[in-house]
């Protein structure tokens, strides 16, 4: 789905160096997560609390929270249906069921025309049988968002993200290692300033750095700093029209200088878009890019790129149940959880969302996209590859009181690949509870 329930934690671990041999997996566990407590805490709270809404904290600026995440998945390590899973997990089965305990806080502060929020959940991931992908992360984020006088605002922020890495985008398909971790890291500072009530200026500053835990991987670690600077002019019914250009320098701090890595090299990458919103009617809103991408190579040409680009976005809402947002984009993308790959996503998606009554609602997720490995030369031996992938999901939500929210969930995922055991097909159902004080 597109939105992941705070207790969402990354289940499935990139792969490690190529050639390793298959790694071995306990095939089960007797007990529980370390969390157990923490998860009858979850569960007695979740009875006990419809009763009665919790306090707010600091007049609703505050919320503790916990969530319980339960997960069963038929293809953890999204194996290819053509390989036997015994001789490549050293398994017979490919499912497992694993707990997500999700404890944080979050916060939302005005003083003045100044705020402040943001917030922390940590993650305890703790697996029934396939227990090397136990986790412990964490995802924070914090935000000022300034304004001085009438004219400037912007905002100033930092995230900060340890998750492990999915296998969805291993290059071989097959898991050949220890799970991977990665620690992703962003800074950012952005201003607007409004020349006059009809043309705005604005522009941003960004700094990304990410680890990956692994060390035969280190090599993969990034820092891209980027730049963008955009003018526009709105009407005073919110639509807009402008021009902007970004700028990305991505750089590898763990590899000797003149050293290829097959697997990528720095860049830099430009891009000039033309930027609109606009309202067709009451009901219904388009947002667009387009423009054009060009991205040089520091070491290895043959992997440059310069084409067109766009994303649009049409959110329609034609009454007050019924939401709907869909989406079609052709982008040079990084990979989900590894900004050092390096793809070409053609896409399309539907989201739409009905509130069933003010306590329910459910949202569904429908997604259809290929992904270009740009001229990989580490794919030499197997030749270019592209992949497609279909996703389709489907989450109900209720909502009693409050303070509490009960989730279930179903996802499929499905990749077919033109190199060898690329594909794969995953189900995967959740259930999960949130309270909040």
């Amino acid at each position: 789905m597109r939105d992941r329930s705070p207790g969402t934690c990354p289940s499935h671990p990139a792969s490690g160096a190529a050639g390793q041999p298959p790694a071995q997996f306990p095939a089960s566990r007797a007990s529980g997560p370390a969390s157990g407590w923490l998860r009858a805490a979850t569960i007695c709270a979740a009875i006990i609390l419809p009763a009665t809404d919790a306090a707010a904290l600091w007049d609703d600026k505050v919320e503790l929270f916990v969530a319980e995440t339960v997960t069963y998945d038929d293809n953890v390590f999204r194996i290819s249906g053509s390989l036997d899973p015994v001789t490549t997990i050293g398994s017979s089965s490919k499912a497992d069921t694993y707990y997500t305990t999700s404890p944080g806080f979050k916060f939302d502060v005005a003083l003045g025309r100044q705020r402040f929020a943001g917030g922390v959940t940590w993650n305890f991931a703790r697996y029934e049988r396939f227990t090397v992908l136990d986790f412990d992360g964490h995802d924070g984020r914090a935000a000022w968002q300034w304004k001085v006088g009438n004219d400037w605002s912007g905002t100033l922020g930092y995230t900060d993200t340890l998750a492990l890495a999915s296998l969805e985008n291993s290059r071989a398909g097959i898991l050949t290692g220890t799970p991977n971790s990665l620690a992703t890291r962003r800074g950012f500072f952005n201003a607007a300033y409004a020349i006059t009530p009809r043309w705005r200026v604005q522009g941003e500053a960004g700094r990304l750095e990410q680890d990956n835990g692994l060390a035969a991987l280190t090599v993969n670690d990034i820092v891209i700093n980027s730049g963008d600077l955009a003018v526009s002019y709105i009407t005073p019914a919110g639509n807009q029209l402008g021009v902007g250009a970004r700028l990305e320098d991505g750089r590898y701090p763990n590899r000797p200088g003149g050293a290829v890595n097959l697997a990528g090299d720095a860049y830099r990458q430009y891009s000039v878009d033309l930027i609109a919103e606009y309202t067709m009617s009451g009901h219904s809103r388009v947002r667009a890019r387009a423009g054009r991408v060009t991205r040089n190579h520091e070491q290895l040409s043959q992997r440059d790129f310069d084409e067109g680009t766009f994303n649009v976005t049409y959110d329609w809402r034609p009454t007050g149940m019924l939401t709907l947002s869909a989406v079609a984009r052709r982008e040079v993308s990084p990979l989900d959880d590894t900004q050092s790959s390096f793809v070409l996503l053609k896409g399309v998606a539907l989201y739409p969302t009905l509130q069933l009554s003010e306590k329910v609602s459910a949202a569904v997720a429908l997604e259809y996209s290929s992904r270009d490995y740009l001229n990989d030369p580490s794919l030499v031996l197997v030749g270019s590859r592209t992949d497609w992938l279909r996703v389709g999901g489907l989450k109900l939500t209720y909502r009693p009181v409050r303070s509490l929210t009960l989730e279930i969930g179903y996802l499929y995922q499905s990749r077919s690949s033109t190199i060898a055991f690329g594909d794969f097909e995953a189900n995967i159902a959740t259930l999960s509870v949130r309270i909040g004080f």
